[in-house]
């Protein structure tokens, strides 16, 4: 599905037009296992192991390595990295799955991930969710096209 296809596609891409060193992806879940799940479901898809080209990192575990491109993570982490790295300057792409699945975190991620946006307009954002009015995130990020 979506989760597990997008990101590759667009490593894939990056990769096809000599980018492939420049990209990394981090990909947002909202629950632990989701991102093990899917990090590892990927890294099967590649024909890798994990902790290669794709990772995870969850709340007291991480799986990754300096060639990991898909960082698959839960979105607590991400919010602590943009602690650390207020601009996510080794990130290409932020991926934010099920957002649709409104919580406190995920709604504070986007205001932060808005923000940033206008520091960061090379920034890709990329909003993903099986069931969600689209039409209200269009909105609240419009200026960014």
């Amino acid at each position: 599905g979506k989760t597990t296809q997008v990101p590759q596609l667009v490593l894939d891409d990056c990769i096809d037009r000599g980018e492939g060193a420049r990209c990394s992806l981090v990909v947002t879940q909202p629950r632990r296992i989701s991102a093990v799940g899917v990090a590892q479901r990927v890294a099967e898809e590649r024909a890798e192991k994990i902790g290669k080209t794709v990772g995870y990192s969850i709340r007291g575990e991480a799986k990754r390595s300096t060639d990991t491109r898909i960082l698959l993570c839960t979105t607590g982490v991400l919010l602590r990295r943009l602690q650390c790295d207020g601009e996510l300057k080794t990130l290409s792409h932020v991926f934010v799955d099920e957002v649709h699945e409104r919580d406190v975190a995920t709604d504070f991620l986007l205001i932060v991930l808005r923000r940033l946006l206008t520091k960061r307009p090379k920034l890709k954002l990329i909003l993903m969710s099986a069931t969600l009015n689209a039409q209200v995130f269009a909105d609240y990020f419009r200026q960014f096209n």
